[in-house]
């Protein structure tokens, strides 16, 4: 079975999805590698949410992406999620411009989790796991050559920083002035555009190429 998805006539993938179960779609996260799995949940870490709904016993995995900006980042994410023979469902938030992409797994809700440590992870789902959260939560200049990265969480930006150091990449992270909106201490984090060679799955920093 193949499944298409597309928006204002835009082909987003054409892929085929996962087997059906007698209980569903069933997962299967052998069917991808561990930088492909690092990148779910670096994507999931910025831009994941879950809940589970008491009343109708859903459990829900939504990540919300730019309807216009992250069209290719739609694709990558739906390509994994379909590989892992997970069905998607997907809305628009007019009053954003956002894409919401929700999966109903309740073996995905809890394999996916925020507070993943780094340091325990292979250097691959490392790479991954940053690839995602520059998709995410990351900032891409060509002209001004930077790779920018913006979070609340600075332990897991100090775990990414161990990562790259260990994999010869440059970055740091600076603390950022709290706006009058803020109601968290956020940081930055700059990462050295050679990350672009180190054979990630960013798209974003595809830009830089």
């Amino acid at each position: 079975m193949h499944t298409s998805v597309s928006f204002k006539n835009q082909i987003y993938l054409s892929i085929k999805a996962g087997k059906l179960s007698r209980a569903g779609w069933s997962m299967n996260l052998n069917k991808i590698s561990e930088k492909e799995k690092g990148y779910l949940f670096g994507l999931f870490f910025g831009d994941g949410y879950k809940i589970y709904d008491k009343k109708s016993r859903h459990y829900q995995v939504d990540f919300y992406l730019n309807s216009k900006n992250d069209i290719f980042i739609i694709n990558k994410l739906s390509e994994l999620l379909l590989k892992i023979g997970l069905r998607i469902n997907f809305y628009q938030d007019k009053r954003y411009n956002c894409k919401r992409i929700r999966v109903y797994s309740k073996e995905f809700f809890n394999v996916l989790q925020k507070n993943v440590i780094l340091n325990r992870k292979n250097n691959g789902f490392c790479l991954g796991f940053v690839s995602g959260l520059i998709d995410s939560e990351g900032y891409v200049n060509k002209e001004k050559a930077y790779i920018m990265i913006i979070n609340t969480n600075k332990k897991i930006l100090d775990e990414c920083k161990n990562f790259l150091k260990k994999i010869k990449i440059d970055s740091r992270i600076s603390k950022r002035t709290l706006g009058r909106k803020d109601k968290l201490d956020s940081y930055r984090m700059y990462i050295s555009v050679n990350f672009k060679n180190s054979h990630n799955l960013s798209i974003k920093t595809e830009r830089l190429l």
